[in-house]
């Protein structure tokens, strides 16, 4: 198992606790250390180590807003690709009415089905069923192979050639908005390597804190609490933004909702194609 499946398998609540230790144990060790080294007061001394533990934290709070960046950036890729295909199997059933009649209420019944996989993904996912949501995935792959070979029949039948690719495009960009939510969902993740340097310069700056702390003989419990709860909490917004199932930040799914209510309910009228 790789870091970050070991990372996706850990619950959040879990997670967050973790943080808030790795922050917390590694201060104690630098006070104690701190403490030790205290008999012989240096100004120097001081002022070096103060200077060592702003710049640590400094670079510490730069490497979280840069990885909770990217972790955004990848959420509002995963938001454009999900945004993409409601348009596109909105434009495929609206072009549908635009085939021959046979391949009309078969193309419509494909989609409709597509939509409704895609609802189930979804509950799938917020379930934490991920054999279920990869069986459903393949399954909506199979649609489009279906979908592909009416448009492919609609292209070689004899008609409107502009027509039925309306509905042919339609259903390319539904299979590139699916490649994209796969793409951005499994694959777009933060490297282990920034992880590893993530948590290695916790613990380090952790320790200079601590250290500081220790030759000084005074702390406060209350900002010592609140400066590792803070970073450990960025750390854990970050570390869900990063994985394919989400708890804290969730993709609206009303669009397609509201795609399945009017498909199944108002279709739009069929248009009889015009003669040769």
């Amino acid at each position: 198992m790789g870091l970050q499946e070991f990372l996706d398998s850990i619950p959040l609540l879990v997670y967050l606790l973790l943080a808030i230790i790795i922050m917390i144990l590694p201060i104690e060790i630098g006070y104690r250390g701190g403490k030790y080294h205290r008999g012989k007061p240096d100004k120097s001394q001081m002022a070096q180590v103060r200077a060592i533990m702003g710049a640590s934290l400094g670079l510490l709070a730069f490497m979280l807003a840069f990885s909770f960046a990217v972790a955004q950036k990848h959420f509002e890729e995963r938001t454009n690709a999900y945004l993409l295909e409601v348009t596109a199997i909105d434009a495929a059933y609206r072009g549908a009415s635009l085939l021959n009649q046979k391949s009309v209420s078969e193309a419509r019944e494909l989609l409709r089905q597509f939509v409704q996989l895609r609802r189930d993904t979804s509950d799938a996912e917020d379930r934490d069923e991920l054999e279920e949501v990869v069986m459903l995935i393949r399954d909506t792959e199979r649609l489009h192979d279906r979908l592909w070979q009416v448009a492919d029949r609609s292209m070689q039948s004899p008609g409107d050639s502009i027509d039925d690719s309306i509905f042919s495009n339609a259903i390319m960009e539904m299979i590139r908005a699916n490649d994209e939510r796969v793409q951005h969902t499994m694959f777009n993740r933060i490297s282990p390597i920034i992880w590893l340097t993530l948590l290695a310069m916790s613990f380090l700056s952790m320790i200079i804190m601590g250290y500081q702390a220790g030759l000084t003989g005074k702390r406060s419990f209350l900002a010592t609490w609140t400066l590792a709860i803070t970073f450990a909490a960025v750390l854990t917004l970050v570390t869900d933004l990063d994985r394919p199932q989400m708890r804290l930040f969730k993709m609206n799914q009303s669009l397609m909702a509201e795609l399945q209510n009017r498909i199944n309910s108002e279709a739009p009228p069929y248009v009889e194609p015009a003669p040769n």
